[in-house]
């Protein structure tokens, strides 16, 4: 009884002492960033001044970002911590001779085996990715060019079921409504899932994301893939930021919190998903079945000899495949449509574009066609300036003896990044940079802003898979423009979102008919 009577003692006297140390921490300032306005109050004294930031009502962290970024260069994010808006700080931090690393956000929720995505280390990441590169280049991509048109055509079966009459669709029938944001999610899942796995999900014929999955100890069960992709963000985005309390405050966010308990779980069941969907991939290959996939890149080296992966390793890399690889692309897919749809005369424009090019009969174009289409491009890539997958500053962590980030010297490991939604908003590179205007990629100075335009990073730790993600993006957009006209609920209907790694747009219903005159 005296012990149980000491701990409400002991958790003031632990409280006291961490107020104690990370004021001596702030005050002592031996990194020099106290000179640097904060997000928050907090911000400078603790990590949880970020994390709070995250759960505001709005729950999109990188808005408040930009707004604060409005009036200085350089934000301390943290007590350890700095985001700059500059776009001149982009090649110090992520450039390919940056002298930067990933930093904690990356090492912190990590399990015991890393991924291309999660590998802090220079060298290991850089073996990783050179095992990976041949096959996420676009000319060994197009070869599975047919997997993603194999998705397009299912997708478009289903959307053909779904259309209303144009009359219908004026009036404004609910019934006919379809959430756009799910069925490219399901398309997005089906692609990777082949692309990667050759595994066919039939999530696109069902129209539902349910999986069948075996646990460790063998029980099969069912189980929703987006949910669970999206519980690995909810349960790690909003407190990663705190390298040294981060299981702690995953222990007693779990235990205080129903719906976070909920996410963990639902992270649970995306392992499970991943080591089911890795194991009876191995067993194909293991039984002497020769797959073209990118899962052979894992297992066999470009002379077919084995690799000796363990299986933990192949889960990782299996697990990014999934959810970067699905995630990110279906959000760019939901933006570009939204942004056309709020801006007729762009969709007019495209329209004419894609009529002119591709046949009356084509139902999905090849990607050599539409490829080379400037108008295309320039409205997929408009769309991920103004809402990047994803918006927040990727962090790197400066080298011991410090680094010149922008003309700004910083003390050796500290955190820096800058966000893309920030970066994208530069009203210097970007004039008018919150609207919609694809017309500005097709500039002559266009060319001079690409080192400036970050979507998918930049420099030696950028996004592998953008190659995919702009293939699916450049065929499905342009058959889906083609073949049907859209309706969003009203006319002043806007989008919403939430942050956590990712920026996820909500649900987006809409109205769709097909058209009645193509050229």
């Amino acid at each position: 009884m005296a012990v149980l009577a000491l701990f409400p003692i002991c958790i003031v006297l632990a409280g006291f002492a961490l107020v104690v140390h990370h004021s001596a921490v702030y005050f002592w300032d031996a990194k020099r960033l106290r000179k640097y306005p904060t997000l928050n109050p907090l911000c400078g004294v603790t990590n949880l001044g970020y994390i709070l930031q995250l759960w505001r009502s709005d729950k999109f962290r990188t808005r408040s970002m930009t707004q604060a970024h409005r009036e200085n260069n350089v934000i301390r994010i943290g007590p350890n911590a700095l985001s700059f808006s500059d776009v001149g700080a982009i090649q110090d931090i992520y450039g390919h001779s940056t002298t930067c690393v990933k930093g904690d956000m990356y090492s912190t929720p990590a399990g015991p085996y890393r991924s291309i995505l999660d590998s802090v280390d220079k060298q290991e990441h850089s073996q990783k990715r050179k095992r990976l590169s041949a096959a996420f280049a676009t000319k060994h991509l197009e070869g599975w060019e047919h997997k993603i048109v194999d998705k397009c055509n299912r997708l478009i079966a289903q959307f053909d079921q779904h259309c209303t009459s144009s009359m219908d669709a004026k009036r404004g029938v609910k019934e006919d409504t379809i959430d756009l944001r799910k069925w490219f999610n399901l398309f997005t899942v089906e692609a990777i899932a082949d692309i990667a796995l050759s595994e066919h999900l039939g999530l696109l014929e069902g129209g539902t994301d349910t999986v069948v999955v075996s646990d460790q100890t063998g029980n099969r069960r069912c189980v929703q893939f987006i949910p669970s992709v999206h519980g690995v963000g909810r349960m790690a985005a909003p407190i990663v930021w705190s390298r040294n309390g981060y299981a702690t405050f995953k222990q007693v966010a779990t235990l205080l919190s129903t719906s976070y308990a909920n996410e963990v779980r639902n992270n649970s069941n995306y392992d499970d998903i991943v080591r089911h969907m890795t194991l009876r991939r191995l067993q194909r290959h293991n039984s002497g079945e020769k797959i073209d996939d990118l899962f052979t890149c894992l297992v066999e080296d470009k002379q077919g000899t084995a690799t000796g992966l363990p299986v933990g390793d192949i889960a990782a890399e299996v697990s990014v495949f999934m959810n970067a690889g699905s995630d990110t692309t279906a959000i760019a897919l939901t933006h570009v449509l939204y942004y056309l749809l709020k801006n007729s005369d762009r969709l007019r424009r495209l329209r004419e574009e894609i009529d002119n090019c591709i046949e009356s009969d084509t139902v999905i174009p090849a990607y050599a066609d539409v490829k080379t289409l400037p108008y295309l491009k320039a409205c997929l890539d408009e769309s991920l300036r103004l809402s990047p997958p994803v918006s927040f500053g990727l962090e790197r962590k400066t080298p011991p003896e410090g680094a010149s980030i922008n003309g700004e010297w910083v003390a050796g490991d500290v955190m820096v990044s800058v966000p893309a939604y920030v970066a994208h908003r530069d009203s210097s590179i970007f004039p008018n940079p919150e609207e919609y205007i694809p017309e500005r990629w097709l500039m002559e100075e266009s060319k001079t802003v690409q080192k400036y335009f970050i979507p998918f990073s930049t420099g030696a730790r950028g996004c592998i898979g953008r190659n995919i993600s702009y293939i699916e993006q450049h065929v499905l957009l342009a058959a889906l423009v083609k073949r049907y006209e859209f309706a969003l609920p009203y006319v002043e209907w806007e989008l919403r979102w939430e942050e956590r790694f990712n920026l996820w747009p909500s649900a987006m219903p809409l109205r769709m008919w097909r058209r009645t005159r193509q050229m």
